[in-house]
């Protein structure tokens, strides 16, 4: 049975009302991410902080006492030290957290992920880690003195292989 001129008409009119709610809501209303005069700091990388302990060169005696195929000259423990950070602006502190490294044994390289706001304008940023079993120091200073943009995004890495901060 051929659809009446009515049936087809509401049909119309439904999808136009569904293409208008569709249209209104893709461009309104405003999804601002920041508050105005804001700018947005994220520390993000990958690092593998050193063990807690050094490694141990058994002794002929030790080696003896051991089965024949767990015998290695060396014994190195696997779990690693905590990922301190410490973020400052303006040599007030913004931030400090802690990571742990994963995996059953504490052995594996830690995923560092975090986000902060900051007002925009003129600011000294300092990012201190600390990756070895310590009380206190740093073994990794960043300082940069920068103007930050209303909106401005900026990117805290590590590079591995220059052992220090990149900000950008």
């Amino acid at each position: 049975m051929p659809k009446s001129f009515a049936q087809f008409g509401i049909q119309l009119v439904a999808y136009a009302m569904f293409f208008v709610v569709i249209f209104y809501l893709s461009s309104a209303p405003a999804y601002h991410y920041l508050k105005p005069g804001e700018a947005e700091v994220k520390l993000a990388f990958k690092h593998t902080s050193q063990r807690e302990q050094e490694c141990h060169t058994r002794t002929q005696e030790e080696l003896q006492k051991l089965p024949p195929n767990m015998r290695k000259a060396q014994d190195c423990p696997r779990k690693r030290a905590l990922i301190y950070i410490e973020l400052l602006l303006d040599d007030q502190y913004l931030a400090t957290r802690t990571f742990t490294p994963p995996g059953l044994s504490q052995d594996m390289a830690t995923h560092v992920y975090a986000k902060f706001r900051l007002p925009a304008g003129r600011h000294k940023l300092t990012v201190r880690m600390r990756d070895r079993l310590r009380a206190d120091g740093f073994d990794y200073v960043e300082e940069t003195v920068r103007d930050w943009i209303p909106g401005q995004g900026i990117l805290i890495g590590f590079d591995e292989s220059r052992e220090r901060f990149e900000i950008n």
